[in-house]
């Protein structure tokens, strides 16, 4: 998949958005695991959800959705990609001139 940072073409390799992938669905599962947690430990840690049923669902759904691919024109997937391939975590909405402040 090419992603153009700055007008600049990025090649992201299978490798990349496979990984990416898998970055989106462990936080998904993460997600999932804080708020049972919290439930668990009666509010000791954890997160607090209104309704861990319904948040479970929905974080399901989302891991459903990033193992289809269907996350990765996504603003925050390309974001994470370009970051996992390059080590730089570039800001990929803001115009390349406000980029170079010394």
């Amino acid at each position: 998949m090419i992603v153009h940072v700055h007008g600049q073409p990025v090649t992201l390799t299978p490798e990349t958005i496979a990984a990416t992938r898998q970055w989106f669905i462990d936080n998904c599962r993460a997600c999932i695991a804080e708020a049972r947690e919290y439930v668990a430990t009666g509010g000791k840690s954890g997160t607090r959800v209104n309704d861990l049923d319904r948040y479970v669902a929905w974080r399901e759904e989302s891991i459903a959705y990033f193992e289809a691919g269907k996350g990765d024109r996504g603003l925050a997937f390309v974001q994470r990609a370009v970051a996992l391939q390059t080590g730089e975590c570039v800001p990929l909405l803001a115009p390349p001139t406000t980029q170079a402040h010394a």
